[in-house]
């Protein structure tokens, strides 16, 4: 691991290597535009009044820098997007906080003939501050992606969703080590030009290495595309059920929704609606709802306002009592400058709120953070 100057100096240098970049497209371009390679980079200087997300309230400074290359290749049936990165990141006081984080990524995209689809495969290392279990995690994770659509004939189409994901923790033998599986079918039925309805089923399996196994079973309707007049996005209401191995079952009626409304030409709002099982660090199944609404506007060609609120709750299951229960609520506020093509720099505020029946659990985390990116 470097040493803290060493890393301060090294994100000192990037920022202004950033900000002395002359514009330019691709950095190689071969065959107009269907093989290029990209270079990207971003510095990001932060103050977080409660870096491991608990009740003790320990604030420090930070700064985070990345950089990047990136290659597509649009020549043949198959398109290749391939990415590879590099951050770090850098605290003041909790320097044993400090972290390299790589990140690679492949897709490949078939959009032509009958059967269209993508495969993803990525790896990466991540470091955050988990609210659910109120500690800095850095874990690496492997998530493989396959999606696929069959046309039926003009009024029918089904989809399919393979994922694959293995997440292990790093340096901690109290967090629980995740392997998941998830299978989905759709089927889509063509109602307008504009709105496609549809009915799904999916399967997770889920195993920790601190606890049972879990089995969801997802039934859902929903529709996708022009849902009311300047209202764009997909809907779905259904039914879950999550089985723990040897320890009963938990069900809900829940929603997953992400809609989108251009006001004006310049004012733009999008909300999302999720309830869902999830698998905590620890091994706990949660059933966690959240809802939030985001807006922007651009009061310029190069300047963008941008701000957004969030609302939740989170209920730990299978727990001895007192049984943890969770509400936050959450917003942010924003600008983002775009100096030119290629160059932009942009602050935010965040605001974090987590009422908690676990004492250790209730507390307020605010961020302040000024950020440096370009691309080329």
């Amino acid at each position: 691991m470097k040493s803290p100057s060493t890393a301060k100096t090294n994100l000192l240098l990037l920022c202004a290597l950033l900000l002395s970049l002359a514009p330019a497209r691709a950095l190689l371009n071969v065959d107009g535009s269907r093989n290029q390679l990209f270079v990207f980079g971003n510095v990001t200087f932060g103050h977080d009044s409660n870096v491991f997300s608990d009740a003790t309230g320990r604030s420090d400074s930070t700064m985070a820098g990345a950089v990047g290359v990136q290659m597509k290749r649009r020549a043949g049936v198959i398109a290749v997007d391939a990415t590879a990165t590099l951050g770090y990141i850098y605290f003041g006081k909790f320097s044993d906080q400090n972290a390299l984080n790589p990140n690679f990524h492949i897709e490949l995209n078939k959009t032509a003939g009958r059967t269209t689809g993508d495969l993803t495969v990525s790896a990466y290392r991540q470091s955050r501050a988990d609210s659910s279990v109120n500690l800095r995690t850095s874990s690496w994770n492997f998530p493989i992606g396959l999606n696929f659509k069959y046309p039926v004939n003009d009024k029918y189409y089904f989809t399919s969703q393979t994922t694959y994901l293995r997440r292990r923790y790093v340096d901690s033998n109290a967090l629980a080590n995740l392997t998941d599986y998830s299978q989905g079918f759709d089927v889509y039925y063509v109602y307008t030009s504009k709105l496609d309805l549809l009915g799904g089923y999916r399967i997770r399996v889920s195993q920790t290495t601190l606890s049972k196994g879990t089995t969801d079973h997802w039934f859902n309707l929903g529709a996708t595309g022009s849902l009311f007049a300047k209202l764009n996005g997909s809907v779905r209401l259904g039914y879950q059920v999550r089985n723990v191995d040897g320890a009963g079952s938990y069900s809900h009626i829940n929603a997953v929704a992400s809609v989108g409304w251009p006001i004006t030409r310049k004012i733009n709002l999008a909300g999302t609606v999720s309830r869902d099982f999830n698998t905590i660090a620890t091994g706990v199944s949660v059933d966690s709802t959240a809802v939030s609404l985001r807006a922007s506007y651009n009061f310029k060609r190069q300047i963008e306002f941008l701000g957004g609120v969030a609302y939740g709750r989170n209920s730990f299951l299978g727990t001895p009592p007192p049984v943890r229960r969770d509400t936050f609520f959450s917003y942010d506020v924003g600008a983002r400058y775009k100096m030119n093509e290629h160059l932009q720099v942009a602050a935010t505020y965040t605001f974090f709120r987590n009422w908690s029946t676990f004492e250790f659990s209730d507390f307020k985390r605010d961020a302040v953070t000024i950020d440096i990116s370009s691309r080329y």
